[in-house]
């Protein structure tokens, strides 16, 4: 009788530390502002995926040695896409079933943000993307941001770049067969066409799987271009670059956002140099305390931040105003978006207009000793 009682005091004492863990718990979730990354950590994109956590972590864990919002941390919850439409759905799906999450940074890859936008929508929860489909901020989900230029802007922005400012008259294009690269290619080359010129090629690849481009350079070269516009990612545009100049084809090739990082210059080495493509942010831009973060970027991970941790660098901090102002809901976190003007961010002023597309135009950057600066030709 004696060693049952004390059983059941045991098990009633272990009952209640039990649940004073799991209130301590709760309390500190409450507590804490929760954010989540839906981006690609894994996957043929990840290298942008993990530039981008940086910059968050970065943002946060400044506002949070500085005593945190209204005496509240922020906590970053990271996600991993996989540069999968079907795992970026089921990741949003986790995301909004989970009601301490204010708002979500992400995705990055155009078709993982179309299968996962109306979970959010649904949800009420705001998400600020850096994917460029324009079918994302069609005014059907209207909690989606979008940070950087369309894709038939950014496209339209380079056709006119290459036709008025490089004056090339005859193009072949080349891209990487997936929803961000057949409507950059598909922009591209009606621009050019309605401009006047001339499209002498056009070649695909698939994504992740392709690494002997020489049959479609081949052809490319026979179609005696000015110019070759590449539409696609780091790794398989600075190979296209290095089999180009293999096979004696030394044209001026201009690429998309997409090819806005290190590892472009890492994997293409000397083939990229000259290569110019669009973007926002590089070395020695003057913007609103980009120096200060590229001083901070540097010493805390020992790398040069690219465009999207940049633009993430400011997506981040577009929360935390918010939260500042509005305070820490999902709705007061929309109405900021809906109504900031100008913004002061580390890649230029941030204002959405009422499609909720960021309002800017491109900055044309070039490859230059080894590093990404702003090219001398400008749209």
């Amino acid at each position: 009788m004696y060693n049952k009682l004390i059983f059941s005091s045991l098990m009633i004492l272990f009952v209640l530390l039990g649940s004073g863990c799991s209130n301590s718990s709760e309390q500190s979730k409450k507590e804490d502002i929760i954010i989540a990354s839906a981006n690609p950590m894994s996957g043929s994109s990840k290298e942008f995926g993990h530039m981008k956590v940086k910059a968050m972590q970065l943002a946060f864990d400044e506002v949070n040695a500085a005593g945190g919002i209204h005496g509240r941390n922020i906590k970053l919850l990271v996600g991993d896409d996989a540069s999968s439409p079907k795992e970026a759905h089921n990741l949003a799906k986790k995301i909004v079933a989970d009601e301490a999450v204010l708002a979500v940074l992400g995705h990055w890859n155009s078709a993982s943000t179309m299968a996962a936008r109306n979970v959010y929508n649904g949800a009420g929860i705001p998400v600020i993307t850096d994917s460029v489909n324009k079918t994302i901020t069609d005014g059907t989900t209207p909690y989606l941001f979008r940070i950087v230029p369309t894709d038939k802007v950014e496209a339209e922005e380079l056709a006119e770049y290459a036709f008025r400012k490089l004056g090339f008259k005859k193009i072949a294009i080349i891209y990487v067969n997936n929803d961000y690269s057949k409507g950059m290619k598909d922009y591209f080359r009606e621009k050019m066409q309605r401009m006047g010129g001339e499209i002498t090629a056009i070649e695909t690849f698939s994504e992740g799987r392709t690494t002997d481009f020489t049959s479609e350079l081949y052809k490319i070269k026979n179609s005696e271009p000015e110019g070759l516009f590449i539409a696609g990612y780091s790794s398989e545009v600075a190979l296209i670059a290095r089999q180009a100049r293999e096979i004696g084809l030394y044209l001026p090739i201009i690429g998309t956002d997409g090819i806005s990082s290190e590892e472009f210059i890492l994997i293409g080495k000397e083939a990229v140099e000259g290569v110019r493509f669009n973007g926002f942010f590089y070395q020695d831009i003057k913007e609103n305390g980009s120096e200060n973060f590229r001083e901070k970027f540097k010493k805390r991970y020992d790398k040069e931040p690219d465009s999207y941790a940049a633009l993430t660098y400011d997506a981040a901090q577009l929360l935390i105003e918010a939260i500042k102002k509005n305070g820490a809901s999902r709705e007061g976190i929309y109405q900021y978006l809906s109504t900031v003007k100008d913004y002061p961010g580390i890649t230029g002023k941030i204002t959405f207009d009422k499609n909720h597309d960021v309002m800017s135009k491109i900055i044309m950057l070039t490859i230059k000793d080894g590093k990404i600066v702003k090219d001398a030709v400008q749209p």
